[in-house]
């Protein structure tokens, strides 16, 4: 995620035809999303935990954490994603795992995206009427039900057009994107 799209255009040259390209394009030119040096945006490639962070970070206007250090056993200052990562965990929207580590390098789940995303607009789990109709809504992790179920009432997360939500399936790029 380093490079802008070629010459101040606002596209990639993978994106043409793909489901999310408006939101991708429209995110590049308010420079929430950047794209690889070869031009390319790879919507398809999953996104790591430290990565979906950052961005999130970026479309929430989100900095200032790196003073306050991190706590997670894993996340070093010298690392790329330290000040994103110290960022997130001050402002409250992640947690981290019970080992106290972040897995910054794991690929993010769709589970754990929703649960991020909710954190971040400060919505209540709790604070839900039972909407999921997902045919797989029993793999969705007990910490991560109430989340989805927020997301989905209010329409800001959806399944795929199988009607499943597969929450262990990790994040694309372009998911990333249209989340966000």
């Amino acid at each position: 995620m380093g490079a802008e799209p070629p010459n101040g255009s606002n596209s990639f040259n993978d994106i043409e035809g793909h489901w999310a390209q408006n939101l991708i394009n429209l995110n590049a030119r308010l420079g929430n999303v950047a794209g690889y040096e070869d031009g390319s945006f790879r919507p398809s490639q999953s996104v790591t935990r430290a990565e979906f962070v950052t961005m999130a970070n970026k479309f929430f206007d989100r900095s200032g954490g790196a003073e306050f250090g991190c706590s997670f056993t894993d996340v070093n200052e010298g690392d790329w994603f330290f000040a994103e990562v110290a960022t997130a965990e001050k402002a409250g929207y992640i947690s981290g795992y019970p080992d106290g580590t972040f897995r910054p390098n794991a690929l993010i789940t769709r589970e754990e995206a929703a649960v991020i995303l909710c954190r971040l607009i400060n919505f209540d789990p709790r604070t839900y009427a039972d909407n999921i109709e997902f045919t797989d809504s029993e793999s969705i992790s007990p910490w991560a039900y109430g989340y989805v179920n927020r997301l989905v009432y209010n329409y800001l997360i959806k399944g795929y057009p199988d009607n499943t939500f597969r929450p262990k399936n990790p994040v694309t790029r372009a998911e990333a994107v249209v989340l966000l």
